[in-house]
């Protein structure tokens, strides 16, 4: 998926695929930001579960429940760390209402 999001990112928030939580539609800065860093997420940790599937792949000769268990764990694992650091992400660059922080407004008013 993140290399399908990187090529072709979700153009908006009503396309059938993408990062899709409460934090990530709040408004299109949140969307963009939450799609980027998780596609991001994803192929690094592709990198990690597509090595250790052929490994045990070769390991294993047949489908064992243990087979099942040491592929698909790291699987959910990886999909749960992703979706984690990707609300962490978004709660250190964005607030409440989903404006970057540190983007104060300046509103005319000379305080000095």
């Amino acid at each position: 998926m993140g290399f399908m999001i990187r090529k072709y990112p979700p153009r908006s928030m009503k396309a059938w695929y993408g990062y899709r939580t409460f934090s990530s539609t709040i408004n299109e800065k949140t969307w963009h930001e939450a799609n980027q860093y998780a596609a991001y997420l994803s192929r690094c940790m592709a990198y990690i579960l597509i090595p250790f599937g052929l490994l045990m792949a070769l390991l294993f000769k047949t489908q064992s429940d243990a087979f099942l268990y040491l592929t698909i764990c790291p699987v959910i694992f990886c999909a749960l760390l992703m979706t984690g650091m990707t609300e962490w992400h978004l709660l250190q660059v964005f607030d409440e209402d989903g404006e970057r922080k540190g983007n104060k407004k300046d509103d005319g008013v000379d305080v000095g």
